[in-house]
């Protein structure tokens, strides 16, 4: 199926008119007898060769990852050429170079942006992934957008690798790409040996191992990156685009700071100028044994009560250039194992951030309005999203035009949402929801907000909701539940024969 945003012009791309919402069935997908076979053939197939790879020893895990793949394209002017690339991220950006197509990835401010997140291989985080996928193509994101994935075995590297290829690449565009790396999330003792799993360590270590592997160094000897001046975008899996993320933050339509963050305002990511989301973490951070974790003569011990707390409570999206995110991911990956023995609970990653970030002494300019999470929550874009209109608060919500409503740049849902008994938890999603036999989700009224003034979720009590609150859950219930339709609609039309789209699931009676 050809990219709905992207149309084959020769060996290359240019803009379509199809909308990527649009639903019709699909004819490149037969369900016969046939193809019955060749998926069985295929798979044995599969079989027989992870078998050769695991008994004949022929191939590491990084001969499964990207990056360690042998990729070919013709050099511009030259078709009998070819060319290898050492990773997808070289292959999408250099092969886009041969001619207009690499332009199209660019941002509005001429800059190559790479958007990244960390996963596992577990079917939790996969629907996850597609759903990021989707909202990036949707909103077109410029640059790459790249999942890594850590720690899958040689078996699921391979099932990965085959549907990331079919459901992602082949349809969604080169640009939207997987990169798989080894297993990072053991804790160790002193002697090395894993005691532990902290799933949150693929995080840092991912992003150090996608940086020297995806973007690579120019040279090993000196250990520069290529790409400097690249931007990084470092997100989490459980998060919707709802519109693109650049650098530019110059718009003041665009942005709500907190007062503190006003002052001295950057407006554009720069070399040694990063910007975050923030978040309620305040100076935490400065209670950890900051000389044990970096070091008696580290900056950061340095940083007093104010700074730290108005440039270093930094989270996803973050976003540098590709040499300060390196360097970050160096004292990161060093900081986080220790971070994690003195506080070995949830959020430990992020604390060790902020550590890695003031020993740079790299201050972040932090942004409210790059995510909206915790509905009750201040330091984030819910003043964005309590001006909206109340009676067309879900239309806004399921199809956001920035252009016309201001809206933060993206939604994460790692919070229970509830309006009246409509209900969303990514712990209670449905993990095959992306298949053509699985139904859409029920969606609530365009005018919930206006009929709504209460709250019930699964098995807890029913409270009131003021309109202020009722407002928040409503644009998070229909927007999440939106989204997800919107991707289960795009996978359908491109890989069923006609697909299941009855609007059947309901979370709220899920048992």
């Amino acid at each position: 199926m050809q990219n709905p945003v992207l149309k084959q012009r020769g060996n290359r791309t240019r803009p379509a008119n199809r909308s990527s919402n649009e639903f019709k069935p699909s004819k490149s997908r037969k369900s016969s007898d046939a193809n019955n076979k060749t998926r069985s053939s295929s798979h044995a197939w599969a079989l027989t060769i992870l078998g050769i790879i695991v008994l004949g020893g022929l191939f590491y895990v990084d001969t499964l990852t990207h990056d360690g793949l042998s990729r070919k394209a013709h050099n511009k002017g030259n078709n009998d050429k070819e060319t290898t690339f050492q990773s997808a991220q070289e292959a999408a950006l250099v092969s886009a170079e041969s001619d207009e197509a690499y332009e199209l990835l660019l941002g509005e401010d001429g800059r190559m942006y790479h958007v990244i997140f960390s996963t596992d291989c577990s079917t939790f985080q996969h629907w996850q992934s597609y759903l990021m996928f989707h909202s990036a193509l949707k909103v077109k994101q410029p640059g790459t957008v790249t999942r890594i994935a850590s720690g899958c075995t040689d078996e699921d590297a391979i099932a990965a690798q085959k549907w990331h290829k079919e459901h992602i690449t082949d349809v969604m565009g080169t640009q939207f790409i997987l990169h798989l790396t080894p297993h990072f999330s053991g804790v160790k003792d002193k002697d090395g040996k894993i005691v532990g799993d902290y799933k949150f360590f693929n995080k840092p270590f991912g992003l150090k191992y996608w940086l020297e592997h995806g973007i690579g160094f120019e040279d090993e000897e000196s250990k520069l990156l290529k790409r400097e001046d690249d931007v990084v975008i470092l997100i989490d899996p459980d998060m919707v685009l709802l519109r693109p993320i650049t650098g530019d933050f110059s718009n003041d339509r665009d942005v709500v700071l907190g007062k503190r963050n006003a002052e001295n305002r950057k407006l554009k990511v720069e070399q040694g100028q990063p910007f975050a989301q923030k978040y309620g973490m305040g100076t935490q951070w400065r209670t950890f044994n900051l000389k044990e974790i970096a070091g008696p003569d580290s900056p950061a011990i340095k940083v007093d009560q104010r700074d730290g707390g108005t440039y270093y409570p930094a989270g996803p999206p973050y976003i540098g250039t590709v040499r300060d995110m390196y360097a970050i991911s160096e004292k990161w990956t060093e900081f986080v194992p220790k971070v994690h023995k003195e506080y070995p609970y949830l959020l430990a990653e992020m604390y060790a951030f902020c550590i890695a970030a003031a020993h740079l002494e790299l201050p972040f300019q932090l942004i409210d309005s790059l995510m909206i999470s915790n509905v009750g929550a201040g330091g984030e874009g819910w003043p964005m999203v309590d001006k909206l209109p109340h009676e067309e608060l879900c239309t806004i919500a399921r199809k956001p035009d920035h252009a016309e409503h201001p809206i933060p740049s993206l939604i994460h849902y790692c919070q229970r949402y509830t309006i009246g008994e409509w209900f969303f938890s990514k712990r209670k999603m449905k993990k095959d929801f992306f298949e053509c036999e699985a139904s859409l989700m029920q969606e609530p009224p365009s005018n919930i907000v206006l009929e709504t003034d209460f709250k019930h979720p699964p098995g807890g009590e029913r409270t009131d909701l003021d309109t202020k609150m009722g407002q928040r859950e409503g644009f998070m219930v229909c927007s999440i539940i939106g989204a997800l339709n919107d991707a289960a609609r795009f996978f359908k039309t491109n890989h069923c024969d006609a697909g299941n789209t009855n609007m059947e699931l309901n979370l709220a009676t899920l048992k």
